[in-house]
């Protein structure tokens, strides 16, 4: 089948219903003959399009394969990124009934003070407008029936965003490179864990991986908005979600934030 726009539509629809009940859909590549970026960012656009009309509002971004040495050992060209919405945040409870192999990241978050737009966009751009950064924790949970895709399905769901989980923000004028988050849990399986992870790994920076975005968006004609946020890419190996455990993420310079995974009975 070709990506068409009636097949794109129809297409973003099943991820969106997919994204719903937790049931996953075909693949895009299995789909489309001809899938490519553009292909792909357009399923992405359309689902889009349906959260704005079931009244959901956009609070900013995620990226997705930030770390040059995964792309490299994947074979993939760039990163890739998606959106997030009102509906997704979390506060400090992740309900995993709709769930079937939903993973966590840590990561450092952007928090605009001001627009940032461009194609020009740097780093030092990024630092200026700065509201401040923050400690998140990604929930990435492909509509796909296993985690065995491509990088172009990837970005046809929207970098398999699902949820987030925000701490608070604060100022920091040095290079979000230096940090490091720890990442941990604990109950659930009664091992307790914790990995470590560098601001680094997001791109070289976190500040030049909110660049990189600002810099794609606008090839769209789009632009990132004051007080929006922007997941700057995974820091760790994710953790598998099991419900009855509690999972943090901390930074000495920014504190912390905390996600519980719960099942409730008869789910």
């Amino acid at each position: 089948m070709t990506a068409d726009r009636a097949a794109v539509a129809d297409f973003a629809s099943e991820l969106r219903e997919a994204e719903r009940n937790g049931t996953p859909t075909q693949l895009a590549s299995e789909r489309f003959d001809d899938l490519d970026w553009g292909h792909a960012r357009r399923i992405a656009l359309a689902r889009d399009e349906l959260r704005v009309a079931d009244g959901d509002e956009l609070i900013g971004y995620k990226l997705g394969w930030t770390s040059a040495a995964m792309r490299e050992a994947l074979g993939i060209d760039r990163p890739n990124w998606g959106t997030l919405w009102r509906s997704q945040r979390c506060d400090g409870v992740l309900d995993l009934t709709t769930l079937r192999h939903a993973k966590l990241e840590p990561e450092l978050v952007y928090v605009a003070a001001r627009p940032l737009s461009g194609t020009d966009v740097t780093a030092d751009d990024v630092a200026r407008r700065a509201r401040g950064w923050a400690v998140g924790i990604e929930v990435v949970h492909p509509r796909w029936p296993t985690f065995d895709f491509t990088w172009l399905d990837n970005t046809a769901d929207n970098s398999s965003a699902h949820a987030v989980a925000v701490g608070s923000a604060h100022p920091f004028h040095g290079d979000p490179a230096a940090l490091t988050v720890h990442f941990g849990h604990s109950g659930g399986d009664g091992a307790d864990v914790e990995r470590d992870g560098s601001g680094s790994a997001a791109m070289g920076s976190p500040a030049e991986a909110v660049a990189w975005l600002v810099r794609s968006l606008a090839s769209e004609g789009r632009s990132l908005d004051a007080g929006q946020i922007i997941f700057t890419g995974g820091l760790t190996a994710p953790f598998d979600a099991v419900a009855g455990t509690r999972y943090h993420a901390r930074c000495d310079r920014l504190g912390a934030v905390e996600l519980l995974a719960t099942r409730p009975e008869g789910s």
